[in-house]
């Protein structure tokens, strides 16, 4: 099986998170991505950086850390495989495919 990569996008930031905020845990506000290192200070485009946050969050933090700001990470960020994607998008998997998605 050939290496899949997750691309790096929005909505795959939003679902890696669960679509909730990374800061106040709540989903029923609209969300957007926040880089924990501003890229201000050198923060960088990539999985570990940046988070889900809901716009009440992202505007409290401003263009500072998380503990500059005092807003502790309740998600913490992590480079997501692609069967963890193909498992949290499809949700229940057909026992047939578990041998070929590495999962028996």
């Amino acid at each position: 099986m050939p290496y899949k990569r997750v691309v790096l996008t929005r909505r795959n930031i939003l679902r890696r998170d669960g679509y909730k905020c990374s800061y106040c845990g709540r989903g029923d506000l609209p969300l957007t991505v926040d880089h924990i290192i501003p890229k201000a200070r050198g923060g960088d485009d990539n999985w570990e950086n940046l988070v889900s946050a809901c716009t009440k969050c992202n505007n409290k933090k401003g263009d500072r850390t998380p503990e500059e700001a005092r807003m502790p990470l309740i998600i913490r960020p992590f480079k997501p495989n692609h069967v963890m994607f193909i498992k949290n998008v499809v949700g229940k998997l057909d026992d047939k495919w578990k041998p070929y998605l590495y999962l028996s």
